[in-house]
């Protein structure tokens, strides 16, 4: 699809570390937006019984993969920053998130680790979920936890509903971390929704500097196999690891 690529998405010379904020926050889109699509829908009156028919419908949904369109706002451009990718996931907490084509840029998870991955340069950021430092950083990662939620108590733990509105033939959700720290880096999160179904259609996090990232996903396809070697770890002796969370 045509559009501005993201300058920090595609040189040779792009140094990982420069891809990490960029990929904490897809996968922010990929793991924990994937999950709260279709755990709210209706108005705020009926939220409650819509996320029970919802968590009572999880025991269902074993994978969930979709192409998207990801594009960036920044108060520095006048236009936004657009690039194209892919995202997997995978009960109860694997994922993987591409962006560009081949792969510039990869978050991937499996179990208490993230890993972002600069393919080209073999270069990998290790991000120890279990062991992440204290303060926001943590409490940003920990929203990769909730995966798929199970269960209302743990969603209202995690999360606020603040307003729900009704655009076309979708329903747009709008959400606030409950955690303090966690919304001094993302203080809202929007998830629409298709309005008859439920399915997901795209997600939007908007950050305390004002910048906002949205993901429009198309082609979804749901419950379909997904080979364990997607979420395997490519990293061997020959890549540069380094992981910032010691530092």
């Amino acid at each position: 699809m045509a559009g501005r690529r993201s300058p920090d998405a595609g040189e040779e010379g792009t140094d990982v570390r420069r891809a990490s904020p960029r990929l904490l926050r897809a996968a922010f889109a990929g793991a924990l937006l994937v999950a709260l699509a279709r755990a709210v829908a209706g108005s705020a009156a009926d939220a409650d019984a819509v996320l029970g028919r919802w968590l009572s419908a999880q025991t269902n949904v074993t994978t969930w993969s979709a192409d998207l369109v990801q594009t960036r706002h920044l108060k520095a451009l006048t236009q936004p920053l657009t690039a194209t990718g892919h995202v997997w996931f995978a009960a109860p907490d694997r994922f993987r998130w591409e962006l560009g084509q081949p792969p510039l840029s990869v978050a991937l998870r499996a179990g208490d680790e993230l890993l972002v991955l600069a393919p080209r340069l073999k270069r990998a950021e290790r991000y120890p979920l279990a062991e992440a430092a204290q303060g926001p950083m943590k409490d940003a990662l920990a929203l990769l936890d909730t995966g798929f939620p199970r269960d209302a108590a743990e969603f209202r733990r995690r999360f606020d509903l603040l307003s729900l509105s009704e655009e076309g033939a979708t329903y747009a959700i709008h959400l606030r971390p409950r955690s303090a720290s966690a919304r001094k880096l993302l203080p809202e999160i929007t998830v629409v929704v298709m309005a008859d179904g439920f399915a997901l259609a795209a997600t939007e996090l908007r950050f305390a500097d004002g910048s906002r990232l949205r993901n429009d996903f198309t082609n979804a396809v749901k419950n379909a196999a997904i080979g364990p070697d997607r979420f395997t770890s490519p990293v061997d002796a020959t890549w540069k690891v380094t992981e910032p969370l010691k530092k």
